[in-house]
């Protein structure tokens, strides 16, 4: 009777999935989680209603659940699809570098038997590679789609349209986007018509027909409506503003980039409410298992009524040392948080966008072109980084090389940057938590660089010794010593202060000592600030 009761509720949610109500089966098996273990099966829905209810941080949380279960229980087949769902999640979310890292790591796992789980994870890597600018390796990754069925769909002919955009084989391109037109509207399928028709406009424009991409470009904006996604929204506004561009229409040009910095702030609006809502989930999923947890001990304690007040004595300790736990990870994201916003500030947003409407308004368009593009980049990298507890080092210096080529592009006297790496410093394998370095870097120009400094220079030298990455700032600026003389900086305290606090609780976490050095290279007969930080790392 039990079984017959299990198996109506399993087949109540896969009907309730096919029908599209994600909501309610993330509501079931959310609860079912609260009593009992989740099957495969379950994590599969879970993770697939989280990324189409837009919820794609959940998403990533219940695919990699999927793929330790998977491989705790030694289920090849369950783990290939549970690296198709994470894949699917990474590109919804944006996550495009760290996308291609799994992806190309992922691939190795797929037996000859998985060939068609193996193609679709290529629709994914695929698009990845294109995010990045890796057209070649993008084309060479849809060309191992084989299978007719699949090679039919729009979704392959839409993104290996976009590939051959990349590689500017124009003509080839407009074939493979007309066909998806035609095939959209012989379905009455007319939502992704604006895409189509946008990215038919692209090609015209690299061609050099204006009034052709203009006519496609006016196709396209006619059928947004208040469903459209905000990247889709945003590609159309870039393309008219290109368009007006190239023709030297600035006026025009300035009025839709004016739309795309609101478009990006709504982008960033809905980044953070999709973090707080995967936080409260989080917290709800947390309070879900404690309340097992109790359930649980009461039993106990009942089934143990003669050792009632050593069990209580007992039960009284776990739960002071949970309490701890719980609130040190508490006081660690918080302090996290804090610190991953501090990078981003709105003020730094509207600054930099003061910056590309100066060089627009000076008609230094080639630069304000060049700005906006590693503006955008950086804030994609710091979004991704904020949803990951750990990151690779090559990422965060990545991101770091991203933030100072921006920096750059708007200061008068432009300072060199360098990073030495030691052999012993692995930077794919090695984990760190983001946005450690940052801060420092920032510092260094904002007062290390306040005065006018001959031949400026930061430099960074990272090693690894006994899982500890040892990272080095130099800079050859006026030096701490004269900087705390000059101004008291709150927000340079602040990061101090926090990044010390992460060193400490990394130090509890991995049981290896930290450290934070910050040091006025005078005392080493050298001009300007040293700071040394000593992180745990994982691997």
């Amino acid at each position: 009777m039990l079984f017959t009761t299990q198996l109506s509720g399993q087949s109540n949610v896969e009907e309730l999935f096919t029908n599209g109500d994600y909501v309610k089966v993330i509501e079931i098996l959310s609860k079912k989680e609260a009593k009992e273990s989740l099957t495969l099966r379950d994590y599969h829905l879970l993770t697939k209603s989280y990324g189409r209810n837009k919820q794609y941080s959940n998403g990533l949380v219940y695919s990699n659940e999927m793929i330790g279960r998977s491989l705790e229980e030694k289920d090849t087949a369950s783990l290939v699809i549970a690296f198709n769902l994470k894949a699917e999640n990474l590109i919804d979310a944006g996550a495009f570098e760290g996308g291609v890292v799994f992806c190309e790591r992922a691939s190795r796992v797929f037996r000859e038997e998985d060939s068609i789980e193996l193609q679709k994870l290529c629709f994914k890597w695929g698009m990845m590679y294109y995010h990045t600018g890796e057209y070649e390796k993008a084309y060479e990754t849809y060309n191992k789609i084989t299978l007719p069925k699949f090679r039919e769909l729009n979704l392959f002919t839409n993104n290996y349209a976009l590939t051959l955009i990349g590689l500017e084989k124009w003509d080839e391109a407009l074939l493979y986007l007309k066909k998806s037109i035609a095939t959209y509207k012989s379905s009455g399928n007319t939502d992704r018509l604006n895409v189509n028709y946008s990215n038919i406009s692209i090609v015209y424009m690299n061609q050099g027909k204006w009034a052709e991409s203009k006519v496609y470009l006016d196709s396209a904006a006619s059928v947004l409506n208040s469903d459209s996604q905000l990247r889709t929204i945003k590609e159309v506004y870039s393309n008219y503003f290109h368009l007006y561009q190239v023709q030297g229409k600035q006026t025009e040009a300035f009025n839709y980039l004016e739309l795309i910095s609101e478009i990006n702030e709504e982008i960033y609006r809905t980044k953070i409410s999709e973090e707080i809502d995967a936080l409260k989930t989080s917290n709800a999923r947390e309070d879900q298992l404690r309340e097992k947890v109790r359930a649980s001990e009461k039993q106990t304690l009942w089934g143990a009524i003669v050792s009632l007040l050593a069990l209580i004595g007992f039960i009284s300790t776990i739960f002071y040392f949970k309490y701890k736990n719980v609130k040190s990870a508490h006081e660690k994201s918080v302090t996290e948080q804090q610190l991953l916003r501090s990078q981003m500030t709105p003020h730094f947003i509207f600054n930099s966008l003061s910056v590309i409407q100066g060089m627009i308004l000076n008609k230094e368009d080639k630069k304000a072109v060049k700005y906006l593009s590693k503006f955008s980049k950086l804030l994609r990298l710091i979004l991704e980084s904020s949803r990951e507890k750990l990151v690779a080092v090559k990422e965060e210096l990545l991101a770091l090389q991203s933030y100072v080529e921006l920096q750059n592009l708007s200061r008068l006297q432009p300072f060199e940057y360098k990073v030495e790496i030691d052999d012993s410093v692995n930077e794919e394998d090695i984990l760190i938590p983001p946005m450690l370095i940052q801060p420092f870097i920032e510092n260094a120009i904002e007062h290390g660089f306040k005065e006018r400094i001959d031949d400026p220079k930061i430099k960074i030298h990272l090693s690894a010794k006994e899982s500890v990455l040892i990272c080095t700032i130099k800079d050859n600026g006026i030096g701490i010593n004269a900087t705390k003389n000059i101004t008291k900086s709150h927000k340079n305290s602040l990061a101090t202060k926090i990044t010390s606090e992460r060193l400490k609780m990394l130090s509890k976490d991995f049981k290896i000592e930290s450290n934070l050095i910050l040091e006025d290279r005078e005392k080493y007969n050298e001009k300007g600030t040293q700071v040394t930080l000593m992180i745990p790392y994982k691997i």
